[in-house]
């Protein structure tokens, strides 16, 4: 009878320190303990699910109680090391906070921790998610974790350590586990695929690291899955079609679409997608990581880029690309809020076609063939001939920046259409100098909390779309000379005054101010619009 299956994350679940994956500073510290047998009573491990909370315990548990003595490296073959590496030894209590909430199950447990070990060295209590426990459940909790006896240790185990309370805290030795990387993650699924000498693929090891998000317990979860989905082997393929992703090929030609203001492409492939049943999550994401390696070719001008990142690279200017990275991190947000998930893709796909600066168009010429025939008729025979004419529309250019005193910059910010966070941040700047391109701002020192990288970003993109590729710097200053919200505000407060002068000379309100003794407020004075 062959034996049941065990799944992979307890089949290769480490069983010493040297087996660990990642988490060095914590595993470093438990061997230099250990092997000075420098033992703390209570120990606490924090960190996301499936990054080792509860194997670094029990590694933990075995080296003190190994009966080969207290060591970093436990036999793993004496009774001891056996039965906790099954779950069954006597005097590892392990309990779950999540279902022994109460203070009546911890004091229960409790009583038992005067009493000395049954067989081992130590009485060990690993207590996970310890968040999970009662106030009362931690005031109980609380007198064994402050005067311990000799022979008892706590190990504890959250995800959530703001919830215990720091009484609790400042008795433990704390340890913060980090997310496995993508390549620790990567590695050790490489391991098992080759130790279960099965076929693989390692991009798609790769794509179930990603997916494993840092967490060792989901990328082997998945792995089991995919196992099951390709019939014992690992591929590409399956693992989109299983997780519904967007192979890499598509996400290049969504992106030259995008560079190429193909807006009808767009929308017919994010109608294929979803007839697909594809993750346009997902595809979002993959579009934010595609515009991240364009933008690295862009500015670093590496050679390690693929040559489909290069031509991408010369299609678009980086600005475009920054402000293209923005909507898509915002649109992802966004999706789960969108009438409908392909709503909501089609929607960023459509913001980054609007906001693409007519600088980084690729403007096809457009070409109209006239025909001219031409018959010459000789005596017998008829001959047509045809000239075709070719005429080519140019693309009209954009007036360069042509700014020489802050009056005209004034006009610029009244007539082009910012929005009106940008709208409200340049009326509070001044004109320094346009040069070569390149325009100058300073920006009033009071109001530079209104300078944000998106609000910059938009101010770019609408003066590129009226002047071309043309770059920005706003700098913060101290402003000794009026901006068009000073001269505007100015402007009000001397029409109000006005306004208010012409009212109190009018001489029926000084006449009610004679007879019934009336006091004006002159805050109250505000101009009404004329009947139509």
């Amino acid at each position: 009878m062959s034996e049941p299956y065990q799944v992979l994350a307890r089949k290769y679940r480490p069983h010493t320190f040297s087996e660990m994956v990642g988490q060095t500073h914590t595993v470093k510290t438990l061997i230099n303990a250990l092997d000075s047998n420098n033992l703390h009573h209570g120990f606490l491990f924090t960190g996301t699910r499936g990054v080792g909370k509860t194997t670094i315990a029990r590694i933990f548990a075995k080296s003190i109680n190994c009966e080969s003595g207290v060591s970093s490296k436990p036999c793993g073959k004496c009774a001891t090391c056996i039965e906790i590496d099954k779950g069954q030894s006597i005097d590892l209590i392990e309990l779950d906070a999540a279902s022994h909430t109460g203070v009546d199950n911890m004091r229960d447990i409790l009583e038992n921790a005067q009493y000395m070990p049954t067989k081992n060295r130590y009485k060990i209590y690993l207590i996970d998610e310890v968040h999970m426990l009662s106030k009362s459940s931690f005031n109980a909790l609380l007198k064994t974790l402050e005067e311990p006896p000799e022979h008892i240790k706590f190990l504890l185990a959250t995800t959530d350590p703001q919830k215990i309370p720091m009484t609790v805290l400042s008795r433990c030795l704390q340890f913060t586990l980090q997310k496995l990387t993508h390549e620790e993650i990567s590695a050790q699924l490489k391991f098992i695929m080759e130790s279960e000498r099965l076929k693989y693929e390692e991009l798609a090891l790769s794509q179930i690291a990603d997916f494993g998000n840092g967490s060792m317990r989901d990328a082997l979860s998945l792995l089991d899955q995919s196992i099951s989905y390709g019939n014992g082997s690992v591929m590409e393929k399956d693992i989109k079609a299983m997780l519904g992703l967007v192979h890499h090929d598509d996400i290049l030609t969504l992106a030259k679409h995008l560079f190429n203001q193909d807006g009808e492409a767009c929308i017919n492939f994010a109608k294929e997608l979803s007839h697909k049943g594809e993750n346009l999550t997902h595809a979002l994401k993959d579009l934010s990581a595609l515009f991240h390696q364009v933008s690295i070719a862009q500015i670093l001008n590496t050679s390690e880029v693929s040559d489909d990142i290069k031509a991408l690279s010369a299609q678009i200017s980086n600005q475009d690309l920054q402000l293209f990275y923005h909507i898509v991190i915002n649109g992802s947000k966004e999706l789960p809020l969108a009438p409908s998930e392909e709503i909501g893709f089609e929607m960023t796909l459509l913001r980054m076609l609007s906001f693409h600066s007519n600088s980084s168009k690729k403007k096809t010429p457009n070409i109209s063939q006239t025909s001219k025939t031409k018959l010459e008729t000789e005596p017998g025979t008829k001959q047509k001939s045809t000239e075709n004419i070719v005429e080519v529309s140019q693309p009209t250019p954009h007036p360069t920046l042509n700014i020489n005193s802050q009056q005209e910059w004034e006009k610029i910010i009244q007539t082009l259409e910012f929005n009106t966070p940008a709208r409200l941040l340049l009326k509070n700047t001044l004109f320094e100098s346009a040069d070569n391109q390149t325009l100058t701002l300073s920006l009033d020192e009071q109001f530079s909390t209104l300078l944000t990288n998106s609000i910059q970003v938009t101010i770019q993109a609408t003066l590129q779309a009226n002047f071309g590729d043309i770059t920005l710097n706003i700098n913060t200053n101290k402003l000794k000379t009026q901006t068009l919200a000073q001269k505007e505000t100015q402007a009000g407060d001397e029409k109000m005054a006005t306004l208010q002068e012409t009212f109190l000379a009018d001489k029926g309100v000084q006449k009610l101010q004679q007879v019934f003794k009336a006091v004006i407020n002159t805050n109250s004075i505000k101009e009404i619009s004329k009947p139509l």
